[in-house]
């Protein structure tokens, strides 16, 4: 299988599984991401991460992890759950879970979320103390219903818990950083240019997240009784200047 051409590949369920079949792709890779996307910065993602979920709060309860992967996160996350005692569901693709390696025990639930819903809550009955789904809401607008990924969200969880969709990417933030002047110079940093990125505020890209559909699914959580929030990443994470989180109580 030919390398990934990132700035343009389509990253969706399907994709995914070929991706944990190919060899000769990295770890880092599998999952969507170039090494130095992601290299060096695992601990400060992990970090984020149980600061939002609150894994002391919820120490000895059930999380459920839509849309694992397997990559170095993947262990280190099983680690940091086991030292709050709280056991783990990992979702993702019967290819993907078979490459997950960790002496930490975890319970496997393969398919497709939504789809898998009635199956994770058949494991875990009266709903999940935690919910993570990290870096695979925009795969999610390419396979099916936004609403419907969240709707079956809030009903994973039972009243009380939490879940997080993070590392989001926003086009409507990514267009106002690079407007700015702090953007600006990354950009020229970055790309080793004297030139300004072009950023056009108008224009319609087609299969991306921004304002409207973060907005959206606040609201649609909010319609189901449920407390939600967009909140930024932690500032020492990759891409924070151009990504954001949300987090989801659900109430009743």
């Amino acid at each position: 299988m030919a390398k990934i051409d990132f700035p343009t590949e389509k990253f969706n369920y399907q994709r995914f599984r070929e991706f944990a079949k190919d060899h000769e792709l990295s770890e880092r890779e599998r999952i969507g991401f170039p090494d130095h996307y992601r290299e060096g910065y695992e601990d400060a993602i992990l970090d984020d991460i149980e600061a939002k979920l609150e894994f002391s709060h919820y120490a000895g309860g059930v999380m459920l992890d839509v849309g694992a992967g397997a990559s170095p996160m993947t262990s280190s996350l099983l680690k940091r759950t086991q030292a709050h005692g709280i056991s783990v569901v990992m979702n993702d693709s019967p290819e993907m879970l078979s490459l997950i390696e960790s002496d930490v025990p975890f319970t496997k639930l393969p398919g497709q979320f939504p789809q898998v819903l009635e199956n994770a809550l058949e494991i875990q009955r009266e709903g999940y103390d935690l919910l993570l789904c990290y870096s695979v809401l925009l795969c999610i607008i390419l396979d099916g219903n936004v609403f419907d990924f969240v709707d079956a969200i809030i009903m994973a969880l039972k009243p009380g818990g939490v879940a997080l969709i993070g590392d989001i990417p926003n086009i409507s933030k990514r267009r106002r950083f690079f407007s700015s002047k702090e953007g600006i110079e990354f950009h020229k940093k970055f790309m080793k240019t004297d030139q300004p990125p072009e950023v056009d505020h108008f224009s319609i890209v087609r299969d991306s997240l921004d304002d409207a559909v973060l907005n959206a699914v606040v609201a649609r959580a909010h319609a189901a009784g449920s407390d939600a929030y967009i909140v930024p990443q932690a500032r020492n994470l990759p891409m924070s200047n151009r990504r954001d989180d949300i987090i989801i109580q659900r109430r009743i």
